[in-house]
């Protein structure tokens, strides 16, 4: 349940608003309805995941340029051993590192801050 509400409050929020909202719906979400700062996490980090990469696909497919390929020439810049990576599992793979790192300790901040208010 929680996954769902993150998912489709966050993805309305991120249509509208920046990149980074995910983290306070995230935060809010999870303090209204996790248990556990480790369910707090796991499933914020999933869903941002989620969200993000199901974006990020869709602007690929329907993209007249390569975003993919422009993104990773900016993290490579240029150098010989990361230009043999698929581009797409390089950029798709950063981005899941971060998502994870924003989505998830959103959420578990959520949850230690109810902990604190109490």
């Amino acid at each position: 349940m929680l996954y769902l509400l993150i998912l489709i409050i966050g993805g309305i929020a991120s249509y509208f608003g920046p990149w980074w909202i995910i983290a306070p719906v995230a935060l809010a979400l999870c303090w209204w309805k996790a248990k556990t700062p480790k369910e707090a996490y796991l499933v914020s980090a999933a869903a941002t995941v989620s969200l993000w990469i199901g974006y990020a696909t869709f602007l690929n497919a329907t993209a007249d340029v390569s975003l993919v390929d422009k993104i990773a020439e900016m993290f490579t810049g240029g150098v010989g051993f990361l230009s043999k990576i698929p581009k797409i599992g390089f950029v798709f793979t950063i981005m899941t590192i971060i998502a994870t790192a924003i989505g998830g300790f959103a959420g578990m901040s959520g949850v230690q801050m109810r902990k604190y208010f109490k």
